[in-house]
């Protein structure tokens, strides 16, 4: 009795560790015009050429997102594949949501310091809540 309380409690406690990688990540909520620079200002093509397009983009993750002005955007991962959504932007950040087979996708883009000179990506996946710093590529 006392091991499987003992066992219960250790995994709850080792769930409950943040993730080394995405604890110490800061992000701002920022006026909607700070990230119009990130917007690709064209409604998104049927076919997104990720390597004209404004995008953010993490390779470690991996992800790349490229957002359009007519309030879609396009998304690759390399794990899961490509896939398209849309997005709003919320307060002082962009809210985008996309409908796959399996799940849904949410995922919240903030500034990741006050001047948005970059964004940061906060979402679930199958590992639990994650914050991803996003390089700017093609700017």
């Amino acid at each position: 009795m006392k091991l499987a309380l003992a066992l219960c409690l250790s995994t709850i406690f080792i769930g409950c560790v943040p993730d080394k990688e995405t604890s110490g990540l800061a992000y701002y909520e920022v006026e909607a015009s700070a990230y119009e620079k990130f917007v690709n200002s064209k409604p998104m093509p049927s076919e997104p050429d990720l390597a004209l397009d404004k995008s953010i983009v993490n390779a470690e993750y991996p992800i790349e997102v490229a957002l359009y002005n007519d309030g879609k955007f396009y998304y690759n991962l390399p794990t899961l594949g490509d896939g398209t959504g849309s997005w709003t932007r919320d307060g002082g950040r962009l809210k985008l949501f996309s409908s796959r087979t399996l799940f849904d996708m949410y995922i919240d883009i903030y500034a990741a310091d006050p001047k948005a000179q970059n964004l940061i990506l906060k979402f679930r996946d199958r590992h639990g809540p994650q914050i991803v710093k996003m390089d700017n590529e093609n700017l």
